[in-house]
């Protein structure tokens, strides 16, 4: 089959208007370079949402007769910045700790500072997990909640809650879920599964950095249902070399010559699960996506599992796994979605209707 034809036969797999537009935007993207593609394809998605469109018809009326500060510089407080700038003109960014950080050219202040000086200013909350700490610090420093508005908690809404489980047809069908958290990073991915399952699942926690192991273990404290593989997946049991960050950007690839590469033993998820049940598998896994699901050919065309893929690492991503996956079953339709405000975090969805995977 040529390229052109792998193309075709992918989109006549995609299940939905919104899946077969974003495949579209992220294959030009791919194919130029061009960032057009790409603001295309967030405001064809997350910037249209319902919530977001009126957080900021909110913010823009609460803009109009009040000084609007953004509390945090971090990525979200630049998501937020870069979001709104066309039509709130923001004072400035308050942050606990802002040496070196930066949000586009405002000026950012110690909290401290900020508070002696305060005039009023209605102060934004541009951090998810850190706004029970922002929210205290602004009450013992006497700010009124009518000056706090939480920007986090929509962001979020709109990114990290829906990934991985907000497609309909997967909702569980009956038994219990065995999931494959292929990049646990921080555990939370694995909390959402058994939300979504109401704790009837099990997950395995793919996750070859131990910094990150220990994140899990303090994050899913109390949770017996899961278990953390210390391994790095590829299409081959191997040793890697393997690039710890301590964070979500931990990766792997093929050693080098360098005998000063710190290294990682790989599995392959159908040597893994020989004798296991597998209802779900998640990968994000900086890159190495492709390469997982080469080792999980037999898992996928024996039992289908429900398949969510980030497809925005490399750019051949965006048709060579979902021809990866067809090539093992050919029942398989897709969704894409997209849960970002860039180029990132876009996800395929796979599932094979009926198939009584659970």
């Amino acid at each position: 089959m040529c390229i052109i034809e792998h193309r075709r036969n992918i989109y006549q797999h995609l299940a939905d208007k919104q899946s077969r537009i974003i495949y579209l935007d992220r294959m030009n993207y791919s194919l130029t370079g061009d960032m057009s593609f790409i603001e295309g394809l967030v405001d064809k998605t997350v910037r249209r949402s319902q919530s977001w469109s009126l957080f900021c018809e909110s913010l823009r009326d609460k803009a109009s007769n009040n000084k609007m500060i953004i509390f945090g510089a971090g990525i979200w407080g630049n998501i937020l910045y870069q979001e709104t700038r066309d039509f709130i003109q923001w004072k400035g960014v308050i942050d606990s700790n802002p040496q070196d950080k930066c949000v586009g050219q405002l000026p950012v202040y110690f909290f401290e500072d900020f508070v002696k000086l305060y005039d009023g200013e209605v102060v934004v909350l541009s951090s998810f997990k850190n706004v029970g700490g922002m929210l205290r610090q602004l009450k013992d420093a006497g700010i009124p909640n009518g000056k706090i508005i939480d920007a986090g908690s929509i962001i979020y809404e709109l990114t990290e809650k829906a990934i991985y489980f907000d497609i309909d047809e997967y909702k569980p069908r009956g038994l219990r879920e065995v999931f494959v958290d292929a990049g646990g990073f921080d555990g939370l991915t694995t909390a959402q599964f058994m939300e979504w399952c109401g704790g009837k699942g099990y997950s395995y926690i793919f996750e070859p950095d131990e910094q990150n192991g220990v994140t899990i273990r303090n994050n899913l404290n109390g949770n017996s249902g899961y278990e953390i593989i210390p391994k790095a997946l590829w299409s081959k049991s191997t040793s890697l070399a393997l690039d710890a960050k301590g964070n979500f950007a931990t990766n792997v690839r093929k050693k080098t010559d360098d005998r000063q590469e710190r290294t990682i033993d790989s599995v392959t998820i159908d040597d893994f699960a020989k004798g296991k049940r597998i209802t779900y598998i998640k990968m994000d896994i900086e890159g190495a996506e492709a390469e997982a699901l080469r080792g999980a050919a037999r898992v996928i065309k024996e039992q289908n599992p429900k398949l969510a893929i980030s497809i925005y690492h490399k750019e051949r991503d965006i048709w060579e796994i979902p021809a990866l996956i067809l090539s093992y079953c050919s029942e398989y339709k897709f969704y894409l979605r997209h849960y970002s405000f860039s180029w990132y975090d876009t996800v395929l969805y796979a599932a094979v209707e009926e198939a009584g995977n659970n």
